[in-house]
């Protein structure tokens, strides 16, 4: 019985038809593997795993294939090509799809689209056949390449390279001289950089914050750090129900007011802070003044990071394969940027403070414990950290904003995503322009363009019956 194609093959297979395929010819498009003790493929011995490579790279390089695992193949007296002769069934944990991937992955260039199906054998489903189904390489693609070659004794060497093919039934290798042919054709034509760098998601930001929220922000502050003080003293009252108390009741109010006065003054005593009331005041005041310059740039990237970050889309419009794609991306000095978002947004009303005074009281261990601490700083809404493990780096130069971001490989007519990052300005007028460059390892040359950024314009208001500032998309 014949097969004039690789549905037909897979077809018998998925039918439970094993013994259909028993005569069938290798081809230009089909290879048998018989399995050993170790499957088809053993991948304990760098001699298979070239041998895995080599006919991977060999089908891409013809139009593709199937390899077919699980029978015996040869060629007997009578026949032009080696025939199927029996069916050798494997177990199927012999086989390890992820490995076979890994070999391929590593030792064959480009990469090349491998599916693997798995089909039990009917009489004994314990056992099955592996079809490896290899997808043939685009024209603009073409060679696959092994980057090994297989010494004598069987070791894989690094170095070299082997560019294998199907013929008819057969794999044979591309001669030295077509390959040098098409190495210094390739060097006379070598394909250029074509790049482009969109915008996928986000926008920059303009952020602008009222004078009004620095001062309610600053009285917020005046107001947490000044709660430590001593609150006035509450004498008893003497008078109950409008009538002035018993002559007993008066020496009994007195009495308990005298223990109170005692009892409270035994930690006031041990946690003695030598300050005044006012000299805290005074010291709380400067550290105020001193803050004051800090609290506008902080506000600004609290602001920034309550929005979505800018994601930029690198775009490849040509048939090549792009190795380690470098872009830099350079904005207008006025522009800063957040290339990790921590792991919380700020609330506007809690923003990071720098250390304070230490506390009215707090001179003691005995007045550390019983004096209450300060509100904490804090009000934080959980934020997913960046997938990415690389951030972009970032600097200044004379040209304003420099923004480096990490290399990535980027498939013919494919798309990659690069890690986003914040962008915020207190002052921009109309959509950011962003110059940049990209370059490769593999191609000569860079590709020089320029992007338009959209702006968000943000305000930072103070609404009367709001707890905090709030922010205002414009």
């Amino acid at each position: 019985m014949s097969a004039d194609s690789r549905v037909k093959i897979v077809s018998l297979l998925a039918q439970q038809r094993p013994e259909a395929l028993v005569g069938l010819p290798e081809s230009q498009w089909v290879d048998f593997k018989s399995a050993g003790p170790r499957g088809p493929y053993d991948l304990s011995l760098e001699a298979k795993k070239y041998e895995l490579a080599k006919d991977v790279a060999a089908f891409a390089n013809a139009g593709g294939g199937l390899l077919v695992c699980g029978f015996k193949a040869a060629r007997r007296p009578t026949d032009l090509h080696e025939t199927v002769l029996r069916a050798t069934p494997f177990a199927k944990q012999l086989v390890n799809a992820e490995r076979y991937k890994g070999i391929i992955a590593e030792y064959v260039r480009p990469l090349v689209d491998v599916e693997f199906h798995w089909f039990e054998d009917p009489a004994e489903p314990e056992v099955g056949y592996l079809v490896i189904e290899v997808q043939a390489l685009s024209e603009s693609e073409r060679w696959a390449v092994v980057t090994r070659t297989l010494s004598d004794d069987g070791r894989l060497v690094k170095g070299g390279i082997a560019i294998p093919r199907r013929h008819g039934d057969q794999t044979e290798y591309l001669p030295p001289d077509e390959v040098y042919r098409l190495v210094n054709s390739g060097l006379r034509d070598t394909p250029a950089i074509d790049l482009d760098l969109v915008v996928a998601d986000g926008a920059a930001a303009c952020v602008d914050v009222a004078e009004a929220v620095i001062d309610s922000l600053v009285q917020k502050r005046r107001h947490e750090l000044l709660a430590c003080l001593p609150q006035p003293e509450q004498r008893p009252n003497r008078r109950r129900d409008g009538a002035s108390l018993s002559g007993i009741e008066q020496l009994a109010a007195e009495q308990i007011s005298r223990l109170s006065g005692i009892a409270a003054s035994l930690p006031e005593v041990l946690s003695r802070d030598f300050r005044s009331p006012q000299q805290y005041r005074d010291e709380v005041d400067a550290y105020l003044v001193r803050c004051g310059p800090g609290i506008l740039p902080v506000l600004e990237q609290a602001v920034a990071l309550q929005r979505a970050p800018l994601s930029l889309q690198l775009v490849n419009n040509s048939d090549a394969m792009l190795h380690q794609v470098e872009v830099v991306a350079t904005l207008a000095p006025g522009y800063h940027v957040i290339v990790a978002a921590p792991g919380a947004t700020p609330d506007l009303s809690q923003l990071p403070w720098p250390e304070p005074p230490v506390p009215y009281g707090q001179n003691t261990l005995l007045a550390a414990q019983i004096v209450p601490g300060l509100p904490a700083v804090g009000g934080y809404k959980a934020r997913r950290r960046p997938s990415s493990a690389q951030l972009p780096e970032w600097a200044r130069s004379a040209d304003g904003l420099v923004i480096s971001f990490p290399p990535v490989d980027v498939r013919a007519r494919a798309t990659v995503l690069l890690p986003p990052v914040t962008l915020y300005s207190p002052a921009a007028d109309g959509a950011a322009a962003c110059h940049w460059t990209a370059t490769c390892t593999n191609l000569s040359g860079r590709e020089e363009k320029t992007l338009s950024i959209p702006v968000e314009q943000l305000s930072v208001t103070l609404p009367a019956d709001a707890d905090g500032p709030e922010l205002v998309a414009r």
